[in-house]
């Protein structure tokens, strides 16, 4: 009775959390602890529990051996297709370093001799915790992250905001541009053609024009009306993105008369969720809609994603690692 009571108010937290704001990165976590508590409530409270946790053994290092190869793949071809540049080679160090760490403390579990014990004890502790608190992370980040993308969203918005990339020849939109491009117009269309594009992207060193002027063209190409469309050319991040739309739409809105300002975002799939933190930090009503993208690139994609959310949300791992320190000066003194 007292898993389900813990599952309960779990979910709770987590109903009432993304009732609050569904961009937060608290959804993430109160997710997976609900999934895992819910299972345990199930197990604890099934007749069937053998059979559930046999079914849990045999998933568990299958999604590991699963999720290992993939990562492997799509690092090789990101390699083949890219060119050799750690951008293209993210995902195969993420399954090095893991398992590299996972080897390590096996191996120094086994052979004792191998390093002094205070030394073992302490290096073993510390990639114990790191990679629990890397593979949590991970994975609650990218459920919530699917979980988010299918989450209903008004068809009315009063701007659509495209965030650039790069260009061919510094000139044009690139294929992964144009289908964030085709995919803000179909959100154009359906809101029945009312809302306003806010091209966002500044002009980068190798480029003849700004990302949001190859935009522009883009859209005009495919009949979109130049008074829907207003560049901002300025930005060179996706914090900018959002912050220097933020400021057009917000002296839109004093000149206009506009009250209760809705709008969407569009970008790649893998980059929804980090860019709708982005926009609650400016205070911008918006949430996103992504666009798809290659499957050999999701990895590496999601994993610069990741390393992105962390790098805001650090006080964990600091407190983790303070912690950590603490347990092993106190471990040195009892020696």
């Amino acid at each position: 009775m007292g898993s389900w009571i813990i599952t309960i108010i779990v979910g709770a937290l987590l109903v009432f959390s993304i009732w609050r704001d569904k961009r937060r990165f608290i959804n993430a976590v109160l997710l997976l602890i609900f999934l895992c508590s819910l299972l345990l409530s199930l197990e604890a409270h099934s007749q069937k529990m053998i059979l559930l946790g046999f079914f849990g053994i045999i998933i568990g290092p299958l999604s590991i051996f699963v999720i290992t190869v993939f990562f492997l793949a799509a690092g090789v071809i990101a390699i083949k297709r890219e060119g050799l540049r750690l951008s293209s080679a993210l995902s195969i160090l993420f399954v090095v370093v893991m398992w590299a760490g996972f080897i390590f403390v096996v191996s120094s579990m086994i052979d004792t001799s191998f390093l002094p014990a205070s030394v073992s004890i302490a290096l073993c502790s510390f990639i114990v915790i790191a990679e629990c608190y890397i593979a949590f992370t991970f994975a609650a980040l990218f459920m919530y992250s699917l979980l988010y993308r299918i989450m209903p969203k008004r068809k009315d918005c009063d701007f659509i905001i495209v965030h650039g990339a790069g260009l061919i020849g510094g000139l044009t939109v690139t294929p992964l541009l144009a289908n964030r491009l085709n995919k803000a117009i179909e959100v154009f269309e359906r809101g029945e053609k009312k809302a306003r594009f806010i091209v966002s992207g500044g002009q980068g060193a190798d480029e003849k024009v700004s990302e949001a002027h190859a935009m522009r063209e883009y859209l005009l190409q495919q009949g979109i009306p130049d008074e829907k469309i207003i560049m901002e050319d300025k930005s060179t991040t996706t914090y900018e993105n959002m912050r220097n739309s933020k400021d057009i739409i917000d002296d839109i809105s004093a000149a206009e008369g506009l009250e209760k300002v809705y709008c969407i975002f569009v970008t790649n799939a893998y980059h929804v969720f980090r860019t709708s933190t982005y926009a609650r930090k400016v205070g911008l009503n918006a949430e996103g809609v992504g666009c798809k993208t290659a499957a050999y690139y999701l990895p590496n994609a999601f994993i610069r994603e990741y390393v992105a959310v962390m790098v805001k949300h650090k006080v964990a791992p600091i407190i983790l690692l303070i912690l950590w320190i603490a347990g092993v000066c106190i471990s040195i003194k009892g020696l």
